[in-house]
């Protein structure tokens, strides 16, 4: 971005400090802001009526969220809600179109970042679709390990806690046969507790229980 303009997005960006477990949008809500994550997470992710949630993305500092307002008056499809206490850039959909109309290559990025998300998104329908729950619990490990993977003596460390109550969210499966696949991978050594972070000790095996049910 040119820098008069860089000048005018901090201006019109509002700093809003949210505890865990607060809602920016829920589903269906009509919004009219733009976020980036400046500290924390926030998780977004499809409700059902019955209280069950199938999670998209935990997304962390970097992120930008919030984009389909700029182009649909709509309500959001999606649900998003802090993990943990987090600190948001906020910005009015008036002020992004603005932005977008004096620099139009900010629409260009929008279009990137929105197939990407897209992309992500198809990926998690295939594996609902064509994969056990094993392979999908392992297919989100994976991709955590590239997001927050530590290389520690005896395996790979991720950099944040996860209950299995979070895995049961990300792979759409019940707590209980998430904990049973995790007892199973920890008696196997593929995977361990350590210090309430999950080390996982053999990444290749990880990767061989990736396969779609015959």
């Amino acid at each position: 971005m040119p820098d008069h303009l860089l000048d005018a997005v901090v201006a019109a960006a509002n700093v809003s400090h949210l505890p865990a477990n607060t809602y920016l949008w829920s589903m269906a809500e009509q919004t009219a802001s733009v976020y980036g994550v400046v500290s924390g997470c926030v998780r977004t992710a499809i409700p059902s009526a019955q209280g069950h949630e199938f999670a998209i993305n935990d997304c962390e500092v970097g992120t930008w969220l919030g984009a389909p307002c700029l182009v649909n008056d709509g309500g959001r499809v999606i649900e998003a809600k802090t993990l943990v206490a987090s600190e948001l850039l906020v910005i009015s959909r008036k002020s992004m179109l603005g932005f977008a109309e004096e620099w139009p290559l900010l629409y260009r990025n929008l279009l990137r970042h929105n197939v990407e998300e897209s992309r992500g998104l198809y990926v998690l329908l295939t594996g609902m679709a064509f994969y056990p729950l094993r392979a999908r619990v392992a297919g989100r490990l994976l991709e955590l390990i590239k997001e927050r993977g530590v290389a520690i003596d005896g395996g790979t460390r991720l950099s944040s806690k996860l209950s299995q109550n979070d895995f049961a969210q990300l792979a759409v499966g019940s707590r209980q046969r998430v904990n049973k696949i995790f007892r199973e991978w920890d008696k196997s050594g593929l995977i361990e507790n350590c210090d309430d972070y999950l080390l996982i000790r053999d990444v290749a095996a990880l990767e061989r229980e990736i396969m779609p049910f015959e």
